[in-house]
């Protein structure tokens, strides 16, 4: 079994387990997917599509996973309450374990007339992001009204 796989199958694992209920077919469908991106973004140290492409552990063409990967975040249907959420406490409670938490705040522009304030913990030197706010203005500061 090749290296990716491995990563994938331990990461999916981890998923399975931190996750509060059942799977119904789509969400376990969901949750695949987003082992196979962090699986994509650990084995790439990148979160750019195609990257992340590159080296999950799919055996189809590294186009077809950046798609997927692509609707995958566009997908309406994939809302942050059940596919990000559950993850967030057990994330910093195994990050505590290592040592003291370092958040840091970012705003940046993030294309098209778009600002993100972004919340992240520090880990080895990468910024994790932990939540976020995406809203239409110019490059600067955020206003107290925008926020």
């Amino acid at each position: 079994m090749g290296d990716n796989h491995q990563v994938y199958r331990r990461i999916n694992q981890g998923l399975r387990q931190l996750y509060p209920k059942q799977l119904t077919g789509r969400q376990a469908r969901h949750l695949n997917t987003l082992a196979d991106m962090v699986s994509g973004i650990v084995r790439s140290g990148q979160c750019q599509m195609k990257a992340m492409g590159k080296k999950a552990p799919d055996k189809s063409k590294v186009e077809s996973r950046s798609k997927r990967f692509t609707r995958y975040v566009q997908n309406e249907q994939v809302d942050a309450q059940t596919y990000y959420l559950p993850f967030i406490v057990p994330l910093l409670v195994g990050l505590a374990r290592c040592g003291p938490l370092v958040l840091v705040m970012d705003g940046s522009e993030v294309g098209r007339g778009c600002l993100a304030l972004v919340i992240s913990v520090v880990y080895k030197k990468r910024a994790l992001p932990l939540m976020w706010l995406v809203v239409k203005g110019n490059k600067g500061h955020f206003l107290k009204k925008r926020i």
